[in-house]
């Protein structure tokens, strides 16, 4: 009961924390034009209209395509490159460096590099969100493999635990918490890049509407942008991150027990 009262109590604060927000927004718009500020009914209208033109619908479908396939590039190649690395210490040191500079490289110039390569559009989306996951899904997964019981892997080699046996029964439950760590991380950031690449160098998706609103000042529709951004965030956190860590956790309190 004491733990559902808590829970209770941070859902009130939190949406009092957002209640403020928009007073301060309204507030804002109050004090400034309506090109540099909107009101959140003047918001509220862009986003009607956005939706009612059509253009909220093509762009997601276009910006969700990108935005998953490179994601899932991404997450395949480092989930494959960090149980590699983990496997043979020495492959984890070739690889550490390319992590290293990935990592530490500000996305913006890996952006304007592939745009280069690439030319604006699809392709050159797809490689910077498959690029940037990539070291995000190796690094949690060499963490995941790490953390497991070295005994129980050597036991494993005692016995002759044949190797689809082992990842099923050993590695992927040992490595089940930074797996999702990884997941949930280059989700979230697999947006931002996507968002980020096509306001750069796209000619459709939700980025390229974005660089449009501000080309031509309408605020409106900026903002209303900028809302469907967060919107998509809060729901990724919510219905999908969020789940999938309490229940890594039971799984994880669960085994312990055992």
């Amino acid at each position: 009961m004491p733990d559902s009262i808590t829970r209770l109590n941070k859902n009130y604060y939190y949406m009092f924390g957002i209640l403020l927000l928009v007073l301060l927004w309204q507030l804002l718009a109050e004090q400034y034009p309506q090109v540099l500020v909107p009101s959140p009914y003047e918001t509220w209208q862009g986003l009607v209209n956005i939706w009612t033109n059509g253009a909220l619908g093509d762009n997601l479908k276009i910006s969700f395509w990108r935005q998953i396939t490179g994601m899932s590039i991404g997450l395949l190649i480092g989930l494959t490159s960090g149980m590699l690395a983990g496997w043979f210490s020495r492959l984890e040191l070739l690889i550490q460096p390319l992590v290293n500079l990935l990592l530490a490289m500000p996305p913006i110039i890996l952006a304007v590099m592939a745009m280069v390569w690439f030319g604006m559009g699809t392709k050159m989306t797809v490689f910077l969100v498959a690029l940037l996951v990539f070291p995000i899904m190796h690094t949690n997964t060499v963490e995941g493999f790490k953390s497991i019981d070295p005994t129980i892997i050597q036991m494993s080699k005692v016995y002759r635990l044949p190797l689809p046996l082992a990842i099923c029964k050993i590695y992927i439950p040992g490595m089940l918490h930074s797996l999702i760590a990884g997941f949930s991380m280059g989700a979230a950031s697999s947006i931002r890049l996507t968002v980020m690449a096509e306001l750069l160098g796209a000619r459709e998706g939700m980025g390229q509407q974005i660089s449009i609103s501000r080309s031509y000042l309408e605020t409106e529709q900026l903002f209303a942008w900028v809302l469907v951004l967060l919107f998509i965030l809060a729901s990724l956190e919510f219905v999908l991150i969020r789940p999938l860590q309490r229940w890594s956790s039971r799984g994880t309190a669960d085994a312990g027990s055992r």
